[in-house]
């Protein structure tokens, strides 16, 4: 499972977003197969949505509350360069 970063903000950084790579392994490098399939699955809470970061054990949160929207626009914005 891949952990999207509006998940790592709600457990505040308890569950880490990781980097998403495939790697299909050819067979001359010991790959069983020169094929691969995969299947995503996204899911996203309600735009409105007000996504708190859980203070655990007592931690204090390390982000501030956010919209979930607006979260999601943010992170569309930065990956198209601001456009």
């Amino acid at each position: 499972m891949n952990l999207g970063d509006l998940m790592r903000r709600w457990t505040n950084d308890k569950w880490l977003s990781t980097l998403h790579r495939v790697v299909n392994p050819d067979i001359e490098n010991g790959g069983e197969w020169a094929r691969r399939q995969s299947i995503a699955f996204f899911h996203n809470p309600n735009r409105d949505a007000v996504v708190t970061p859980l203070a655990m054990n007592g931690d204090e949160p390390k982000h501030e509350a956010i919209i979930a929207g607006d979260f999601l626009m943010q992170k569309h914005l930065a990956a198209v360069g601001g456009q």
